[in-house]
């Protein structure tokens, strides 16, 4: 599996991600937690449209710089005799830690919840909305994730297995899944689920401001910012922000410059920084 894995990373992650993105539309139509959005063509097509960009650079970049890592045997594990296993054990545990904390950072400093915005301001939160990010916020997060996989010593199919892992459940994060309030209750310590994941993108700030795990929540109960709400209320609450909310500031053009121009006071509602966490 490792030499299938080094001899073809960006296939596996490609088919990977398609993979778990059909299973969750499917999903999605089976077993819908909410109903659907008045305007899902338009959000599809602009979330897509980041999609393609996002994963044909981002993903691609990361595992080249694994590549080279391992073939300039850098790193404290270049010559380990770590299993596969245990190894990547410590990958999710480190660069969760790295997403956690660069995540919180997204929501506190002001030029960068610009860039974040764009994602948090769909107004749906659905399986498309999992890679709806701004190019230049995973280009920002690429030094403190890169170094982590030269220094470690991170393998490319440690690098590959932690990204469809992430991924897989990152997707179904946001999907638009019904989980029974059982299952919800118990898995949620584990495992990030759809409820879990949409309360971070309810408009009122004290729960954007929370859950922001990416795909384990070990951090988030650690560090005490972890929230939760009825199992009712996930039906109606409001997704997004308190501004942008006009289907014109989903247009992809209008997300990509967002950043550039930004004007909250001119769509739905008033503006409102990020508040420290």
């Amino acid at each position: 599996m490792v030499t299938f894995l080094q001899e073809n990373e960006g296939t596996v992650l490609f088919v990977g991600m398609v993979t778990v993105l059909v299973i969750a539309a499917i999903l999605e139509m089976v077993i819908p937690r909410r109903a659907e959005s008045p305007n899902i063509n338009q959000r599809w097509a602009n979330n897509i449209g980041l999609t393609v960009i996002n994963q044909i650079s981002v993903n691609l970049f990361t595992i080249a710089i694994a590549w080279w890592g391992e073939e300039a045997q850098i790193g404290l594990l270049s010559n380990s005799e770590l299993g596969l296993l245990p190894t990547l054990l410590l990958a999710i545990l480190i660069f969760e830690f790295i997403a956690y904390w660069f995540h919180r950072a997204l929501h506190v400093i002001p030029w960068l919840w610009r860039l974040h915005a764009v994602h948090h301001c769909d107004t749906e939160l659905d399986f498309t909305t999992t890679y709806r990010n701004h190019p230049l916020e995973l280009y920002v997060n690429a030094p403190f994730t890169i170094p982590v996989i030269l220094w470690v010593g991170f393998s490319v199919e440690i690098v590959v297995l932690y990204q469809l892992i992430k991924t897989s459940i990152s997707v179904v994060a946001h999907s638009n899944i019904r989980l029974s309030e059982s299952v919800d209750r118990v898995v949620r310590y584990f495992i990030i689920t759809p409820d879990y994941h949409r309360l971070h993108h309810c408009s009122e700030r004290r729960y954007t401001d929370s859950n922001f795990c990416a795909a384990f929540p070990i951090y988030d109960y650690l560090f005490g910012t972890a929230r939760t709400r009825t199992y009712a209320d996930h039906e109606v609450m409001e997704i997004g922000l308190e501004y942008f909310r006009a289907p014109i500031d989903g247009r992809l053009d209008k997300l990509l410059l967002m950043p550039f121009i930004w004007r909250p006071e001119q769509s739905a509602s008033l503006s409102r920084e990020p508040e420290a966490t």
